[in-house]
């Protein structure tokens, strides 16, 4: 379907769209009176660049008063540190002058305690009297080990029979008697402290010593045995136990089982030379160890003991009542070497 065209004329757009013109004179009228408007200052602007420099002030103050106030204080805990110090080293010279003086009191207590004695013994003296110092000595303890180790020995001769004394010297059957307990025998019997028998043989003797050594006739190798002790550490006034058989089976009741052996205690009296008393030979002589304990015909051959039980001498002699002497081992150890092999 065709549209008839418009016979209007066609409109510019652009006139279409402009505005109606203001008259000029509509421009000139004076606006109602009104007051005019007051005048604004202008606000002064503000300067960062002041600003920032305050700030950075400030901060240096800080800075600066922080550091002043470490200061003093480091200078504070100095101080401190070097008082503690300093009542440090007093306290150290204060505890040397105790310590000093402690000991300077010491050494005069025991001067003190030193003159007290010396002053009772001054007056003991005066007065004539002294406090003896009471003294026990175990006699029990050595007698026990000891008396296993001691032998009675019966001899067989031409003329009859005697009897003596010897110790164990080792543990299979060697024993040590005087050589005057078996001069001359034709047969030699040891009794041990059970009571057992065993025959013996002579194995070496020296008259002049007036020693001897034997041999059980046994296999056993458990005997009790003696210490073999010096003779030359023994000294004038020390203690000392003998032991063995004095008068022999005299001592023993008739038909009674064998007896126990005979302990004497004593002291060592003196150690006196004197020639052999076994032999003629004039030119050996001994140190005798002379004893104040008893020896009687049959302890010849027994044990001179410490007492902490050694076998110091050989009981040989008695010459009188308290005096009686001894066989130093020492004198014979060379004689056992050579024959207990």
């Amino acid at each position: 379907m065709e549209m008839e065209s418009s016979n209007m004329p066609e409109q510019n757009p652009s006139e279409e769209m402009r505005a109606p013109e203001t008259h000029p004179a509509a421009m000139r009228q004076p606006a109602p009176s009104q007051p005019a408007p007051e005048r604004m200052e202008p606000m002064p602007r503000k300067s960062h660049g002041s600003g920032s420099n305050a700030l950075v002030a400030v901060l240096i103050v800080i800075l600066a008063l922080a550091t002043v106030g470490n200061g003093a204080l480091a200078i504070q805990s100095n101080s401190k540190v070097n008082t503690a110090n300093t009542d440090l080293t007093s306290a150290q010279s204060a505890n040397t002058s105790l310590q000093s003086s402690i000991a300077q009191q010491q050494t005069a207590a025991n001067t003190l305690s030193a003159n007290l004695a010396a002053l009772q013994q001054t007056v003991s003296k005066l007065s004539g009297t002294t406090t003896p110092t009471p003294t026990t000595t175990d006699f029990v303890t050595p007698a026990k080990l000891i008396e296993p180790q001691v032998v009675y020995i019966e001899v067989t001769d031409r003329t009859g029979g005697a009897s003596g004394s010897g110790t164990i010297i080792r543990s299979d059957g060697y024993v040590l008697t005087n050589q005057h307990v078996i001069a001359g025998a034709t047969s030699i019997t040891v009794t041990l402290k059970t009571g057992e028998k065993f025959t013996a043989t002579l194995v070496n003797s020296n008259a002049d010593l007036d020693a001897a050594i034997l041999k059980m006739n046994t296999t056993r190798t458990d005997l009790p045995t003696v210490t073999i002790g010096s003779s030359a550490s023994v000294v004038i006034g020390q203690e000392i136990l003998t032991c063995g058989f004095p008068l022999g089976s005299d001592l023993f009741a008739p038909n009674a089982a064998f007896g126990p052996a005979t302990f004497n205690a004593g002291v060592v009296s003196a150690i006196r030379n004197l020639p052999s008393g076994n032999t003629d030979n004039p030119a050996f002589t001994l140190d005798y160890i002379q004893i104040d304990a008893d020896i009687n015909p049959g302890n010849s051959g027994g044990g001179l003991f410490t007492l902490d039980g050694k076998l110091v001498g050989i009981p040989s002699y008695g010459f009188a009542t308290g005096i009686n002497t001894a066989i130093p081992i020492d004198a014979v150890k060379a004689l056992i070497q050579s024959s207990v092999k």
